[in-house]
């Protein structure tokens, strides 16, 4: 991943917020600064992501971030890309992987975004726009999700899947297209 610049970061970081707030008003900011632990580790790995390369405040920035991690059972790679819109819905046992996430990303509890590790099959998955990934579910591979999919609760994704499609079971199969509906409510 490209390291981010400062006008990016604070791109991501609003477009973070707006998920769960409706104003970026300086009071609505420290408010969840304070306050909103979904918001908090979004805020704290993105800056520690952007100031990976600064020595002092990496360090500082990175034993922030740890904190949180450790408070909110998030663990978020520092090499995962994740675009503007990160929501997560309910904060514990939640891993993502070296992965690449686009747009209005939305994860719950007990979920990972994983790779394969030591397998023909390495890598890491690739995640469009608009994406829910629901309760306990796990995408593991090298594989593509599609834009405006919903992954149901418990499922296990191992294999690319279409865009507006929403997959549930193990192994996670498409149940119906029309995601679109699915994962606009966030």
């Amino acid at each position: 991943m490209q390291p981010l610049t400062w006008q990016e970061t604070k791109k991501r970081l609003k477009s973070d917020f707006l998920r769960q707030r409706t104003s970026t008003n300086t009071k609505d900011i420290c408010y969840a600064l304070l306050f909103n632990t979904s918001f908090k580790i979004c805020f704290w790995w993105r800056i520690s992501q952007y100031f990976n390369n600064w020595k002092i405040l990496n360090t500082i920035t990175k034993i922030i971030y740890r904190h949180y991690q450790f408070k909110t059972g998030v663990q978020i790679s520092p090499y995962a890309d994740i675009d503007g819109g990160l929501a997560i819905a309910h904060f514990s046992c939640i891993v993502i992987s070296d992965c690449k996430i686009g747009k209005h990303f939305t994860i719950m509890q007990g979920s990972t975004i994983g790779s394969y590790r030591g397998s023909i099959k390495g890598g890491s998955p690739s995640i469009g726009d608009n994406v829910v990934i629901c309760a306990g579910a796990k995408v593991i591979g090298n594989i593509k999700l599609g834009n405006n999919v919903m992954v149901g609760a418990n499922a296990v994704v191992v294999k690319d899947i279409p865009d507006n499609a929403v997959v549930a079971g193990v192994p996670a199969r498409i149940i119906n297209m029309n995601g679109i509906e699915r994962t606009s409510y966030h």
